[in-house]
């Protein structure tokens, strides 16, 4: 196809006032673009073949996606819990051996805690 064929003729295309006095040059490009425009963004080959199905298929996956996501966060507090209760009670009588640790599980939990935030913030999740 020959630019003569995708470029409407001049009198296809109703020229506003300004651009009746500008070069023959300008007034080309001018119709040139306002087809390129009107044509619209190409449509993707995949976006022909996406149904309603598959769209309701994608919305399912993420529900499910984020339930498990929910559950996973659920059991690792749970976890985290019963570990701090197991250390509460075997060191319970021995102080000088319960706050070392005790410093040791909550600065490690406040900086892997601190360490996933930052980097879930950079992700965009």
């Amino acid at each position: 196809m020959s630019e003569k064929e995708l470029v409407p003729k001049e009198d296809e295309i109703s020229l506003d006032d300004g651009m009746e006095n500008m070069p023959p040059e300008v007034r080309h490009m001018m119709r040139a673009m306002s087809v390129t425009m009107r044509s619209g963004p190409p449509e993707s080959p995949i976006a022909k073949h996406i149904t309603p199905d598959h769209i309701m298929k994608t919305i399912e996956n993420e529900g499910k996606n984020d339930s498990r996501k929910f559950w996973l966060t659920v059991i690792f507090v749970i976890a985290s819990l019963l570990t701090l209760g197991f250390v509460i009670l075997m060191f319970r009588n021995a102080p000088e051996v319960l706050i070392p640790i005790l410093t040791l599980l909550f600065g490690g939990g406040l900086g892997f805690g601190g360490g996933y935030g930052i980097g879930k913030s950079k992700r965009g999740d």
